[in-house]
């Protein structure tokens, strides 16, 4: 990835966990580490199927033609919606990449989606590759993208620890909403 690319980072809002039917997904395209381009926020249902569809709607409106990656918070939004990494890129052509900074239990993350009716397609996920960093690990899943440009992307959108920018910031908003 070249310096200046421009990187749609995506996180979800705060809910309640047993109240909330909906909360917000936030996308905060960023060029490189440099400024910030845009800020859009989309409704996404709370335990829901819908996540892999608001992410590209988050992309369509977010100066889509100037985007040269989509870097996600991880695989599941408000709760348990799963994305489809692959789905998106496909729809998009853009590269995607998620990025957490825990390594997740697998078997207690599936016992979970069991419970909400979303655990269709989970055997199929790559499982997290971990990537150092200087101040310390992250766990990758990426589609449209080799590994070494997947961790190409990461460190070139962070400015200091271990999230991307337009990620931290994508939170930050969240925590508002």
């Amino acid at each position: 990835m070249k310096s200046g690319t421009r990187f749609l980072g995506i996180d979800d809002a705060s809910h309640e966990k047993f109240s909330d039917t909906e909360t917000y997904l936030v996308g905060v395209a960023y060029r490189g580490t440099e400024f910030i381009k845009d800020i859009r926020k989309t409704k996404i249902q709370v335990d829901g199927g819908d996540a892999t569809e608001k992410v590209i709607k988050l992309y369509n409106s977010a100066e889509a033609s100037a985007i040269g990656c989509i870097l996600l918070d991880g695989i599941s939004f408000a709760g348990l919606n799963i994305v489809d990494l692959e789905k998106i890129h496909n729809e998009t052509g853009v590269p995607v990449v998620s990025v957490t900074k825990n390594q997740p239990d697998r078997e207690k993350f599936y016992e979970a989606l069991e419970i909400v009716g979303n655990e269709d397609g989970f055997w199929e996920l790559e499982d997290p590759e971990e990537l150092e960093l200087s101040d310390g690990k992250v766990y990758l899943q990426y589609a449209g993208i080799s590994k070494e440009g997947a961790k190409d992307a990461v460190e070139k959108s962070i400015i200091h620890g271990q999230v991307p920018e337009c990620i931290r910031v994508a939170d930050m908003i969240g925590r508002i909403l």
